[in-house]
Parts: C-alpha cells; structure tokens; sequence
C-alpha cells in the first residue's frame, strides 16, 4: 500500500502491531469469541467484510457524486 498524508497516518501505521483504541471493538471481539463460540479467523473474516463493504459504499458515493 502507498503511504499517503493522513492526519491519522501514525495511528494507522501502527494499526496491524497495536490493534484499535477503541476498546468497545475488544469487548465485542471477546463477547463473539467467548459468548458465541467465534473463531479468531471468523471475527476477522466479519471486519474484513464490513470495511469491503464500506469501500464499495464509498466508491458508489463517489460515483453518485460525480454524475451529479
């Protein structure tokens, strides 16, 4: 991925080493791990399809907005 100027590039930078600092994300990882019987792999698959989710939200926004 191209680094490029964020005002949060030191936060996303160290996203993959620190994780989230919002520690409801935690809770909710923990809950749908412990008191669902999720794995680690499925928790990931669901953020993962959430944030693709979201980047074809955005690209159709984008796109709405260009055509208007």
């Amino acid at each position: 991925m191209t680094i490029r100027a964020h005002p949060d590039s030191h936060e996303l930078h160290d996203w993959p080493m620190y994780g989230p600092k919002n520690p409801e994300i935690a809770n909710l990882v923990e809950e749908l791990a412990y008191e669902h019987g999720l794995r680690v792999w499925e928790i990931e698959h669901i953020i993962l399809r959430a944030l693709q989710d979201r980047l074809v939200t955005e690209g159709e926004a984008r796109r709405h907005n260009s055509n208007c």
